[in-house]
């Protein structure tokens, strides 16, 4: 089970890629606008939080220049979710919920992702699995470090790497295991990743700190 060539079968569409940036560049937003950025901050946080997580994937599969330098969408994408933000703020500053949301959703997406990028390029499962989780967080962890805030994939908190883990392991268990279709596999993924990830966010479910007299 090391390798696994689904190239042929699994294409998931740019469209899964180019929606999981543009939630997480408005989730980007939220946090500039919270942290009283400017105009520039807001879209500068918006696009790292986007576009680094796969910056850091294209960089690792070394399968040509990042695919946001090349495609402009990725760009736009970025520039619609900042003003996007900017806009529902001012029409509501309380936009915890919003960006809960937002983010339990995105986190899948991206989870999914850039798993599938890893198998297009042959590479194993345990390959596949590292992307797809950088992908997911990597976004999120350099957000964290400029807003120097202590990032919420090493805090106990409500399941948020978890919920990316939940993705990936779903994916390719009914892409690799069961055959399903990409496009189904993939949307499966995704919504159990939100339910997981939203749910524990609605009930309270946390991860719990290791502690020396456990």
């Amino acid at each position: 089970m090391d390798e696994i060539r689904l190239q042929g079968q699994y294409q998931l569409p740019i469209f899964f890629d180019l929606l999981a940036t543009f939630l997480f560049a408005f989730s980007g937003s939220v946090k500039a606008i919270e942290k009283n950025y400017d105009f520039i901050g807001v879209f500068v946080l918006a696009m790292v939080t986007s576009t680094g997580g796969s910056l850091i994937r294209d960089i690792l599969l070394q399968n040509g220049p990042p695919a946001v330098l090349l495609d402009y969408r990725y760009i736009l994408m970025v520039l619609l979710a900042g003003t996007a933000g900017i806009y529902f703020y001012k029409l509501n500053n309380k936009m915890e919920t919003t960006t809960k949301v937002v983010d339990a959703i995105s986190l899948g997406m991206y989870a999914v992702f850039g798993t599938q990028k890893a198998i297009a390029l042959e590479l194993g499962v345990f390959a596949a699995f590292i992307i797809g989780f950088i992908n997911a967080v990597g976004g999120g962890l350099i957000r964290d470090i400029l807003t120097r805030e202590e990032s919420k994939l090493f805090k106990p908190g409500h399941f948020y790497s978890v919920a990316s883990i939940v993705a990936i392991v779903v994916f390719l268990i009914l892409g690799a295991g069961f055959k399903l279709n990409a496009q189904i596999a993939a949307l499966i993924a995704i919504a159990a990743s939100f339910l997981l990830r939203f749910s524990a966010v609605k009930f309270n479910w946390t991860t719990k700190a290791i502690r020396r007299n456990m």
